[in-house]
């Protein structure tokens, strides 16, 4: 708890939360039974919760979990190398915000028939915020809760390092790849989304064991 700071972010989190809360609770008796809770690659709803649960869903994600990173950094074991990339670590929580509040709107505005495609919109903040997280994720030091952790980067701080710094760029790259499927269709559309995923989450660990393999040789 020590470890703890109030941000502006935090504040910001906290207004775009209750903003969007507010939205929807203002709206709540215009909505149907049944709201989404899950948008495909395609921009199609796969699942439906009950708005009674998808609105505090969204709420508690779009609030509560940036502001829990911020304490659960106090029982990270590399809990002080969080002060070497507290901006980096805000603007991500924030980030993480942002895209939770929207969901939440464009959940409830899905509801109340807005004449709105829902689906790319919401597929097209999931590459934003891929682009946001790539931007900061080179700053990010090594710790056991946030980044890219596979037991190569968590062993050596130079691993971590030069796969963060590559990991930025293949986020960054894969959010462009996103934010552009989101808005074609088809097969294109699809193929550029699941490029985007390989190129964010599975080449940064394939080059952390490679780098960790060339530091030992």
């Amino acid at each position: 708890m020590k470890d703890f700071k109030w941000r502006w972010q935090d504040t910001l989190i906290v207004i775009l939360g209750l903003a969007s809360l507010t939205y929807a609770l203002i709206n709540y008796g215009k909505l149907p039974q049944e709201l989404p809770a899950q948008w495909g690659i395609t921009g199609k709803v796969n699942r439906y919760w009950d708005k009674n649960v998808a609105i505090p869903m969204w709420g508690i994600l779009g609030i509560v979990l940036p502001l829990i990173m911020q304490f659960t950094r106090s029982i990270d074991p590399k809990r002080e190398n969080y002060k070497k990339f507290e901006n980096a670590y805000a603007m991500s929580r924030l980030a993480i915000g942002v895209l939770f509040n929207l969901m939440l709107i464009l959940t409830v505005a899905y509801g109340l028939g807005k004449d709105i495609d829902v689906g790319k919109i919401a597929i097209g903040a999931v590459g934003v915020m891929f682009i946001a997280l790539g931007n900061y994720m080179p700053q990010v030091k090594d710790n056991y809760l946030f980044g890219v952790r596979t037991a190569w980067t968590l062993s050596s701080p130079e691993v971590w390092r030069k796969t963060h710094r590559l990991s930025g760029r293949m986020w960054m790259i894969g959010g462009l790849l996103i934010f552009g499927g989101a808005f074609l269709s088809g097969v294109l559309s699809q193929a550029l989304i699941i490029t985007a995923l390989v190129l964010a989450i599975i080449v940064p660990v394939l080059y952390s064991w490679i780098i960790s393999r060339q530091l030992k040789s």
